[in-house]
Order: C-alpha cells, then sequence, then structure tokens
C-alpha cells in the first residue's frame, strides 16, 4: 500500500499547510477580519493544496501538463474568489487605492512582460519532462516532506504553486489597468 511506504503521495508540508490555511481562510471570512499578509498568503495556499490533491485523480486519464496548466488556472480562480469574498465580508476595496499619476504605458509593459514570463514557464513545462527532474540526496528530503515524485502530487504542488502566482499578477494588473483607464474618463 503506498500510503505507508516513504515517501508518501502527499507529504506532511502540504497536509499542514492546507489545513492551516483553510482555518485562517475560514476565520477570516467568519469574523470579517482585516486582510494582513498571513491572510493573504493562507487565501492562496488553501486552493493551492485543495486542486493539487484534487488534481491527482485526473493524472490516469490526463497528462501531468496539461493537468498543471488547469490546477493553475482553477488556483488562481480560487485565490481571486477567496480574496474577492474576503474583502467584501469585510467591506474594504477590492484593490489599494491608487496613485493619481500612474503609467498605463508602465503597466502595459509590466503586463507584457509577466505575460512572456508565464508563457516562457508553460513552454518549459510542455517541453521537459517535468516529473523527472530531480534524483539527488536533497530531492528524497524534498520529496518526504512534501510527496514522493512517482505520485507526481509534489511536482503538481509546485507547478502550480508558480504559475499560479504569474496568473494572479496577470490578473491584477489587468484590472488596474481597467480602473485607471476608468478613473481617467
Amino acid at each position: 500500500m503506498p500510503s505507508f511506504s516513504l515517501p508518501w503521495v502527499v507529504g506532511p508540508v502540504p497536509i499542514v499547510v492546507t489545513i492551516w490555511s483553510a482555518f485562517t481562510t475560514a476565520a477570516a471570512l467568519v469574523r470579517r477580519r482585516e486582510m494582513t499578509g498571513g491572510r493573504f498568503a493562507s487565501a492562496f495556499l488553501f486552493p493551492l493544496g485543495a486542486i493539487a490533491a484534487v488534481s491527482l485523480t485526473f493524472l490516469p486519464r490526463y497528462d501531468l501538463r496539461v493537468v498543471s496548466v488547469a490546477g493553475q488556472l482553477t488556483t488562481t480562480l480560487f485565490f481571486i474568489a477567496i480574496y474577492i469574498a474576503e474583502k467584501t465580508r469585510r467591506g474594504d476595496p477590492l484593490l489599494a487605492p491608487m496613485e493619481e499619476q500612474i503609467n498605463l504605458r508602465n503597466m502595459f509593459w509590466t503586463l507584457y512582460f509577466i505575460i512572456i514570463i508565464y508563457i516562457t514557464y508553460v513552454i518549459i513545462i510542455f517541453s521537459f519532462p517535468i516529473s523527472e527532474a530531480c534524483s539527488i540526496g536533497r530531492c528524497y528530503i524534498l520529496e518526504l516532506l512534501f510527496g514522493g515524485k512517482i505520485y507526481s502530487f509534489s511536482v503538481l504542488y509546485f507547478v502550480n504553486s508558480v504559475g499560479s502566482m504569474f496568473l494572479s499578477c496577470i490578473i491584477v494588473i489587468i484590472s488596474r489597468i481597467i480602473a485607471t483607464m476608468r478613473m481617467r474618463s
């Protein structure tokens, strides 16, 4: 049985982080607490762990790369939904107040740069065998902490975390651009 042999399918670090983030997110929604760095991180880490675990069920039917890109999109959408729910529940504005002199050209260049980085990241994921990236001793320690490579959970967890961060940045910049254009018109 694979659950009792080391390394585990899902390591202890993602389990603890996901449980902590679920508790923190639920407490923030129920108690209408102010958004802090820890609550922001938990709003990202909760869907990351949950969706990586759910993605394991799709691996026998689909390729790891396809499941990871779908997981990135889903993680980003759930993160934004949790973030919006926490902000609106408290009555705070969704984004921090903007300066009057925001340069749209700089925001477009930042958006362009992040989109290029994300596309490069996805191309690297699709071009190389990401599940066989490391096989030395320190990787075994990472497998003990995050889950075994042979079950692909740790790979999904790391790939989803990086890709979801890029997608979240892209969405925030697009919303800033739209808000700036509305203010100017």
